[in-house]
């Protein structure tokens, strides 16, 4: 067999691997910033080993249109693919989370490949253009920001910044329900820290999580907490310095 083939498969082999990890770590939260750089990293292994396996001739142009056309699409594909709104839904189904990586990992292989097979070069510039946005986005490029403003909890009781969410009420509840666990200020116990808790997580993700909890946290919601207890609770949650 052809080295450069034999390395292009180890290298696909070793990127599957790396996109099986959530089964082996199960239901961990990971910041966002941290998603994107697995992602980067995992987009690049699959891309050079699709330039690998598509080799190289010496001329210019190799492949009919639809290689460039495919090589222009798989990037788009797998930035949607990396929406920061699903992170909180992947963190807790595992094989779903697998899937998004197997997802990332055929749109690198494809981007790679399909570029060199249209011409020489052509793999290598789309693999560095999905990596690098794979990358920056670690960073919060091409990430909007959260849907509703947040006041801190110093500001809830004179300001109305958001129009939905009642920091104030948050804290309330926060003291009644998460601090035996999360500490009275939210700076751990039992539980894990929450403070900077805003570095991790959307609004709309703390919300998420604390409607679908992983065990040993408990799920109040919606027995305990309605779903402005939840909007409350996470607003505060997100203020915590």
């Amino acid at each position: 067999m052809n080295p450069r083939v034999t390395m292009g498969g180890i290298a696909l082999f070793a990127t599957v691997l790396y996109a099986l990890a959530p089964i082996v770590r199960g239901n961990v939260e990971i910041p966002i910033a941290q998603h994107h750089l697995f992602h980067a990293a995992m987009i690049a292994g699959a891309a050079f080993s699709g330039i690998l396996i598509a080799g190289w001739q010496h001329r210019e142009r190799r492949g009919a249109a639809g290689w460039l056309l495919a090589a222009l699409i798989a990037p788009v594909a797998a930035m949607l693919l990396m929406w920061p709104s699903e992170y909180s839904y992947f963190e807790l189904h595992p094989w779903g989370h697998v899937a998004e990586h197997f997802g990332l990992v055929g749109l690198g292989f494809l981007t790679g490949y399909s570029g060199q097979q249209y011409a020489n070069g052509i793999g290598w510039a789309a693999a560095i253009s999905v990596f690098g946005m794979a990358l920056l986005a670690a960073w919060g490029y091409g990430v909007g920001p959260p849907l509703r403003a947040v006041s801190t909890p110093a500001q809830a009781a004179t300001s109305s910044v958001s129009t939905t969410t009642n920091p104030g009420h948050g804290a309330d509840l926060f003291a009644k329900n998460c601090a035996v666990c999360h500490g009275a200020a939210g700076a751990g116990g039992e539980g894990p820290s929450l403070k900077n808790e805003r570095a991790r997580k959307s609004l709309i993700q703390a919300e998420a999580w604390i409607e679908n909890p992983v065990p040993p946290m408990p799920k109040l919601y919606p027995g305990t907490l309605s779903a402005q207890d939840v909007g409350d609770v996470a607003a505060y949650v997100e203020a915590l310095h």
